[in-house]
C-alpha cells in the first residue's frame, strides 16, 4: 500500500509525490473536484481540514505518516467520511444537511464508476464499440463525452486509468454543483448521492429541450413542488432513443436503493 514519506498540509514538508497521494486519497473520500497536481495549495489544505472535522474537534490541517488522518484516508472505511451519521440501509434517514455543504461519498463514486466502466480507448456510447473517428456519441474513460473533433484528437490514442479518474473527477463537478443549486431542501448523504448519480446520467439542464435534472418531475417532488410519486418520476428515465433499456431500468433502481435505503450496489 502506498504511503507518504513526510507531512502534507499546513506547515508540512509537502513533497510533491506525497501531496499527490494525499490529493488522490482526498478525491476518493468526498472531494472529487480536487486537482491532483502535487501542489499543496489552499484547496488541498481546506480539503484536509474539512475531512479532519469528521473526527477531530480541532483540525490541524496536516496529514502525517502513521497518524490518524492518513490512517482514515487509507483504511477500508473510506466510505465513512461523508456518510450522514448512520445513513445506511438500516438507517437511511440520517442527519440532513444543506446540499450546498455536501460532497458525494466514496460509495457513490465507486458505484458510478462501476456503471460507467473504464474505457481507455474512445468508443461510441450508442453502440459500445471502439471508434477511430469522432461521432456524436464519442466517449472515453468513465463516461466522458468527447464533444468535438479537436477533443477527439486529444484522446484518439487512448488514456491511462489515472487520467480517466482525473477526467471523471473533473466531469463530476458540474453535476455536484447542479444538485447543490437546484435542490431546495436538506438531504441525507444517500439522497444527495442518488441525485448526483441521476444527474450524471440524465444531464443537468437542457433549456432547449427542457430535459435534465432541473426540469425533472423527480426534482419537483423532492423540492415539495409536485404531488407525484417520486419512484414513478425517477423511473421515467429508462429510455434511449425511444426504447426501454434494461440497463437504464437497473441503474434507476440502483439509484433509488441509494436514495431510500443507503444501499450502494450495482444491479
Amino acid at each position: 500500500m502506498e504511503t507518504i514519506q513526510d507531512s502534507v498540509g499546513l506547515r508540512g514538508t509537502n513533497r510533491p509525490q506525497d501531496v499527490k497521494l494525499v490529493q488522490k486519497l482526498l478525491s476518493q473520500n468526498g472531494f472529487p473536484q480536487l486537482q491532483i497536481d502535487g501542489i499543496c495549495g489552499n484547496n488541498t489544505t481546506k480539503a484536509i481540514i474539512t475531512y479532519q472535522k469528521h473526527f477531530y474537534q480541532h483540525p490541524d490541517g496536516l496529514v502525517s505518516p502513521g497518524k490518524k488522518t492518513l490512517t482514515q484516508l487509507t483504511s477500508g472505511q473510506r466510505s465513512g467520511l461523508p456518510r450522514a451519521h448512520g445513513s445506511t440501509g438500516s438507517n437511511p434517514n440520517g442527519a440532513r444537511k444543506n446540499p450546498m455543504t455536501m460532497y458525494p461519498s466514496y460509495q457513490v463514486l465507486k458505484l458510478m464508476m462501476q456503471y460507467e466502466q473504464l474505457h481507455t480507448l474512445p468508443y461510441d456510447d450508442h453502440t459500445s464499440t471502439t471508434i477511430s473517428n469522432w461521432t456524436a456519441g464519442a466517449t472515453i474513460g468513465y463516461g466522458h463525452w468527447i464533444s468535438r473533433q479537436s477533443e477527439f484528437d486529444q484522446f484518439k490514442d487512448g488514456i491511462s486509468e489515472q487520467a480517466a479518474e482525473t477526467l471523471f473527477s473533473q466531469d463530476l463537478k458540474k453535476f455536484v454543483d447542479a444538485v447543490r443549486k437546484y435542490v431546495k431542501v436538506s438531504l441525507t448523504q444517500n439522497e444527495f448521492d442518488a441525485l448526483v448519480m441521476l444527474a450524471f446520467n440524465i444531464g443537468t439542464r437542457d433549456n432547449l429541450n427542457h430535459k435534465g435534472l432541473y426540469y425533472s418531475t423527480a426534482l419537483k417532488v423532492i423540492n415539495g413542488e409536485s404531488p407525484e410519486d417520486l419512484d414513478r418520476a425517477w423511473m421515467q428515465f429508462v429510455y434511449s432513443r425511444g426504447v426501454r433499456m434494461k440497463g437504464l431500468v437497473n441503474r434507476r433502481k440502483s439509484e433509488l436503493n441509494v436514495y431510500h435505503k443507503g444501499i450502494y450496489i450495482k444491479l
